[in-house]
């Protein structure tokens, strides 16, 4: 409970007049006091009464489905079913999830009516988000106190990795919704029987119907052309590390779950991988839609793990779901030193079979202190420490590199259009 102005008004009145009291013999006047007193005391004691009993409810109106640092609109839909207006002052309580709203607004609920208070909600993690209760107070019905009052809107959203919305990230190389041709080759689907030509090795005879038509009759196999992709998710403590909005693995989720739609027309089939110390979610490479709602189902249960990376798990289960050769994205840290030797080990374990290709934020924090004008005694040795830290992440870029996999390195914002370029060159080169 927190006093309002009118309630400090009768503590000085009664103040006063307590004091006159004391110096004054008039018997009347010396117990005057007790009249504010006693006003104040019954009014508390009334609107605390009734405070427990007005009719106010809250409910959070917005989409059941938020995605993954996209901004969403909604509001608060305040109703009260008293009889008389309300005074409500409350804090936008957020669950962790959702960005906070950081400010206190105070509104006003006509009788018998609602109060819509719009909000701007930010979605930075995945999974399902219930609404914390609100905190809030009313001013009282003779305007002496507000009264605490917990509101709880009963919303749950559930934050889901961000969909390929922005055409300027989707690759150009492959029109949408066109499909890689199938060449005749060695393949395992039958494309057509034919005559046989001198040369035909003996195992294409299709010796039923050789017999069928009395002369040798041999099978022609189609050559897929589409790729499998397993993306592979650092999702350790390092995952928890800012990367704009979002941390850097909701970043990593959300270039998954567009690359899902991205390959989708070019008929590749891809899967996922999650991991820290160990495997923690795996989703077997496939294609079309079913790919799509696959890996983004998978990703919305996904949370940042307190455990060191680990990719040489991920390595040894990632070469059990492709079947043959196919392309690697490691989606991880490429800035610290614990995990280089890890990584290294798990490129040795993938390639060459598979390619490989790393990627990973490239901060801008650190280039912009490894070049830091000295101005204190102190900007020499952090510049010279980032000077370090940039020469060790190189040299780790140039090991893997050596290990025959290509490096990605680029900032948070850059980086799904750089891993969308790397994917699309590889499949216009067939490097895979």
């Amino acid at each position: 409970m927190h006093l309002a102005s009118r309630a400090y008004v009768l503590l000085v009145l009664t103040a006063v007049l307590a004091i006159a009291g004391l110096w004054s013999s008039d018997p009347v006047l010396a117990g005057a006091w007790r009249l504010p007193a006693l006003l104040l005391l019954t009014g508390l004691a009334l609107e605390g009464f009734l405070i427990r009993r007005t009719p106010l409810t809250v409910r959070l109106e917005s989409a059941v489905r938020a995605f993954l640092g996209r901004r969403e609109q909604g509001a608060f839909l305040f109703r009260n079913e008293g009889s008389r207006e309300l005074q409500l002052e409350y804090f936008p309580a957020t669950p962790p999830g959702i960005e906070p709203l950081d400010s206190s607004r105070r509104i006003r609920i006509a009788a018998r009516g609602a109060t819509r208070d719009p909000v701007t909600l930010l979605p930075v993690r995945l999974g399902e988000q219930r609404w914390p209760e609100l905190p809030a107070r009313l001013l009282g019905r003779f305007g002496l106190a507000w009264w605490p009052r917990s509101l709880s809107p009963e919303r749950t959203i559930t934050v889901s990795p961000d969909t390929l919305h922005a055409a300027r990230s989707r690759p150009t190389g492959n029109p949408a919704g066109s499909r890689p041709r199938r060449t005749v080759g060695a393949g395992s689907e039958l494309h057509q029987l034919r005559g046989y030509v001198p040369g035909d090795p003996i195992s294409r005879i299709d010796w039923k119907a050789t017999a069928r038509f009395g002369t040798l009759i041999s099978r022609e196999f189609t050559e897929d052309q589409h790729l499998d992709i397993v993306v592979a998710i650092d999702a350790g403590r390092l995952s928890r590390v800012r990367a704009g909005a979002i941390d850097r693995l909701g970043l990593y989720a959300n270039i998954a779950a567009r690359l899902a739609e991205v390959v989708t027309p070019n008929d590749d089939r891809i899967g996922l991988v999650v991991y820290s110390d160990r495997v923690h979610a795996v989703a077997p490479p496939t294609r079309g839609l079913t790919a799509v709602i696959r890996i983004r189902r998978t990703l919305e249960r996904l949370a940042v793990l307190p455990a060191e990376s680990d990719p040489v798990d991920a390595a040894v289960r990632i070469r059990t779901l492709l079947r043959h050769r196919g392309l690697v994205v490691l989606l991880t840290d490429l800035e610290d030193a614990t995990i280089s030797g890890q990584l290294a080990r798990a490129v040795r374990l993938l390639s060459p079979p598979h390619l490989v290709v790393v990627a990973g934020v490239q901060s801008a924090e650190i280039a912009s202190l490894a070049r830091t004008p000295a101005r204190s005694w102190r900007d020499p040795w952090i510049a010279l420490a980032a000077q370090e830290h940039e020469a060790r992440a190189h040299s780790h870029r140039l090991l893997l590199e050596r290990l025959g996999a290509p490096v990605v390195a680029a900032r948070e914002e850059l980086l799904e259009r750089a891993v969308f370029a790397r994917y699309e060159s590889l499949r216009r080169t067939r490097r895979v």
